[in-house]
């Protein structure tokens, strides 16, 4: 890893490891061992043990009694609820960010979102680029309160983003263009309802295909052997 500040150095690791789950290099239901972790990042113990409550809380990874931090099983439960708050926190930042571009705040980095996110790339993938775009969304926004709301939910929609890959297609470019071209223009009413339209669309499509690929919910706790039973 990169040299870091050690104050910096805990949020570095935890967003080191939520990256790896995000993309499966570390599976679900993984331990995160604090030792092994340490000497993977060249990093001591300290700053490992202080990253993993981060993840924790942003529901990344879960402790359980005896066996420590391990990560949270993504389910279908969970995707349905990551869609029921963007349903209702995209639009709203969508409406703040076309709020402020007709104020005229600077609307370049959100531009430059749009060109990365429909390049003919691979590295980083679609569904990278397509996260930036909704985050550089949020960050035009310029609401505090919605930003920190948005924050906890921002490394899931990345999670789900990764999971259903297919759903990168023209169609949705297209979506993302018609978006950005009304917050850009200053348009809150109609970008705020092509964000609703855009995250139902979303939502339709998704979760039929996530059927398959997610359990209905976490799996329970193995018991230990030898522990009583009731």
């Amino acid at each position: 890893m990169t040299p870091e500040t050690p104050s910096g150095l805990p949020a570095r690791i935890a967003h080191h490891l939520r990256e790896q789950i995000i993309t499966g290099e570390i599976a679900m239901g993984a331990r995160l061992n604090e030792r092994d972790i340490a000497e993977r990042l060249q990093v001591s113990r300290i700053p490992v043990r202080e990253a993993l409550p981060i993840l924790e809380a942003e529901g990344f990874a879960v402790s359980r009694p005896r066996r420590g931090s391990i990560v949270h099983t993504f389910t279908l439960a969970d995707a349905r609820e990551v869609f029921d708050l963007r349903r209702q926190l995209e639009p709203l930042a969508a409406g703040f960010a076309a709020d402020r571009a007709a104020d005229g705040a600077d609307t370049a980095r959100l531009l430059d979102a749009l060109q990365n996110a429909h390049a003919d790339a691979s590295d980083p993938p679609p569904s990278t680029r397509n996260s930036d775009l909704h985050d550089e969304i949020l960050a035009l926004s310029g609401h505090a309160l919605l930003q920190r709301m948005s924050g906890l939910l921002s490394g899931r929609v990345r999670w789900l983003f990764r999971l259903t890959p297919e759903r990168d297609t023209p169609s949705m470019w297209r979506e993302h263009k018609d978006i950005v071209d009304a917050v850009v223009d200053g348009r809150r009413e109609l970008a705020t309802m092509l964000m609703a339209a855009h995250v139902e669309r979303a939502a339709v499509e998704s979760l039929p295909l996530l059927v398959d690929r997610l359990p209905a919910e976490a799996p329970a706790p193995r018991r230990r052997r030898g522990a009583s039973r009731a």
